[in-house]
């Protein structure tokens, strides 16, 4: 199985996983790919500091659980820039922080298909930036709502406060981020992921393809089925959002 966008030059890899069995899988795995070199593979944060200051990988695969602490703790301890793919079993905390970051994870155990799909996805993105770690690092340790959030397009990741954000639309896969002083980025996400991710922020949804901000609500026609933003835009409410609306417009 190879990559779809072959690349000019292999990707060096190191890969920081503590189950014996799933380190030599992935071993296994990538030297079947000509795109890919191992660089080094080991099982905690100080073996992990120490390869990446010794063979820059362009690429890491990281285990959130070590014995000596987290795979958080390594991108806080490094200065260089990589690109990064967290393995992780099913955690709340831990997938809710990965989105807000934008950054790439797989799902403990998977499969080569989706681990070839999270190549590709990484492959095209740039290495982390010191935010999105930072946002990242937040949302997990304090198990709360972000108040920043990193949004990936297909050619930069852009921070921004979720205040500023006055809505968002899908577009078939992508999803695209209007904000509030009239730019607009184009995201690599699909609306529902933003939907499930801000469910318990300020954030309504209306209609299929709108997500928005109740702080830029400016009036409500329930007849109509429209919502009025201060700017002037005109969001839809569909008939099966018509209930949830009104009794979360009630309540402001």
């Amino acid at each position: 199985m190879n990559l779809t966008t072959p690349l000019t030059a292999p990707l060096r890899v190191i890969i920081v996983e503590d189950m014996i069995s799933i380190r030599q899988d992935l071993e296994e795995f990538f030297q079947q790919q000509p795109d890919f070199i191992i660089v080094g593979a080991c099982s905690t944060v100080s073996d992990a500091i120490a390869l990446i200051h010794n063979t820059k990988p362009d690429l890491l695969l990281l285990d959130i659980g070590l014995p000596d602490g987290t795979g958080f703790d390594i991108l806080e301890q490094i200065t260089e820039k990589v690109k990064v793919i967290f393995l992780t079993a099913h955690s709340q905390y831990a997938i809710q922080a990965f989105r807000y970051g934008a950054i790439d994870y797989l799902l403990k155990p998977f499969n080569e298909l989706e681990l070839m799909e999270a190549l590709q996805r990484v492959i095209n993105a740039q290495p982390l930036l010191r935010e999105q770690i930072a946002i990242t690092l937040h949302s997990f340790r304090k198990k709360k709502v972000q108040d920043h959030i990193a949004l990936r397009s297909q050619d930069f990741v852009k921070i921004v406060k979720l205040k500023e954000i006055t809505y968002f639309e899908a577009d078939n896969k992508y999803t695209t981020v209007f904000l509030n002083a009239g730019n607009k980025v184009v995201t690599s996400k699909p609306l529902k992921e933003y939907d499930e991710l801000l469910s318990e922020t300020f954030f309504l949804r209306t209609h299929q393809s709108y997500l928005l901000n109740e702080f830029y609500i400016d009036r409500y026609h329930p007849k109509g089925g429209i919502i009025y933003l201060k700017d002037g835009t005109q969001i839809p409410v569909s008939e099966r959002k018509k209930e949830i609306v009104d009794q979360y417009l009630k309540k402001l």
